[in-house]
């Protein structure tokens, strides 16, 4: 049985991330990758650059360690490379090129309120963010281990909103996340969708498909019941609640990308007349059912 789950896992990673066990000899892992762009970021940069590797894909880095905030993320640069391996020296040259430019530049806020919208993230990344940051990040519970993190969104990157920040820009934590509703909805871009195995696939075009399911429309007393998975930050699994079939299918997927250490959440979330609430693993008491749009 543990099998079938993990070969499950293994082949929708297969379609999404293109794992190392998959890889040829020669082709970099993700992590000799990412290791590959911070060395080129730093033969770059006139000074010495804060990094903190986060994942196999990511990092953050900055002029300072007490100036550490920009977050990088590779997974679309290394399949940009893996697909065309002869681009190896040019998508790194401009990705590390990139990087060091913004932070160079640090974080744009013109246009702020404008610009503000809502990503889900797991509850391990909004505290190993807080734990290196000298103002916590804006964010609310949303639903299992997910979180609701207020985003300052751009043509480059994803910049995570602190405190501290939204209080300089004079803009309440109440204000900003109904401000990121329309926001997040105008932002979006195309909608790519696609279906394996009775499962739903989306992803954006402008990387931000993780807020679709926080938006109101989504979940409300009119909405179809649904079951969904978040295992990128710009990949979304849904399935019907009642397509019995396609639920078991997403969850035996769902479990073998965590306990494979692939997927961006470790819970399966669903809707259910309105309400959102963990499906998987099991519920407890303290993550029963609630509106994540309430203050607080």
């Amino acid at each position: 049985m543990l099998k079938g789950i993990l070969a499950a896992g293994a082949v929708i990673s297969g379609l999404v991330s293109l794992p190392a066990a998959a890889q040829a000899d020669d082709t970099l892992t993700p992590i000799e990758f990412r290791n590959s762009v911070i060395e080129t970021m730093q033969a770059l940069s006139d000074e010495e650059l804060c990094f903190v590797r986060l994942s196999e894909e990511s990092f953050r880095s900055g002029t300072s360690p007490d100036n550490c905030d920009f977050e990088a993320h590779l997974d679309a640069a290394y399949r940009t490379y893996v697909s065309s391996p002869e681009t190896l020296d040019s998508v790194i040259a401009d990705y590390a090129g990139q990087y060091v430019d913004l932070i160079t530049a640090g974080i744009d806020y013109s246009n702020f309120e404008n610009r503000l919208v809502v990503q889900l993230r797991s509850r391990s990344y909004v505290r190993n963010v807080n734990l290196g940051a000298d103002s916590p990040l804006v964010a609310r519970p949303f639903a299992g281990d997910l979180m609701a993190v207020l985003m300052l969104d751009s043509p480059q990157t994803l910049a995570a909103v602190s405190e501290e920040q939204l209080a300089d820009q004079d803009v309440s934590a109440d204000e900003a996340f109904e401000l990121a509703v329309g926001n997040t909805r105008e932002l979006m871009g195309e909608v790519r969708e696609d279906e394996y195995r009775r499962i739903q696939f989306a992803s954006s075009s402008n990387g931000l498909i993780s807020g679709q399911i926080w938006l109101p429309e989504t979940c409300n007393a009119s909405s179809e019941d649904a079951v969904y998975f978040l295992y990128d930050r710009n990949g979304l699994m849904s399935v019907s609640m009642e397509d019995a079939l396609g639920v078991s299918n997403l969850l035996a997927v769902a479990n073998g990308l965590v306990i494979q250490g692939e997927a961006l959440t470790s819970s399966v979330v669903s809707c259910q007349s309105g309400q959102w609430t963990q499906l998987w693993p099991a519920r407890t008491a303290d993550n029963s059912a609630f509106n994540p749009y309430l203050p607080g």
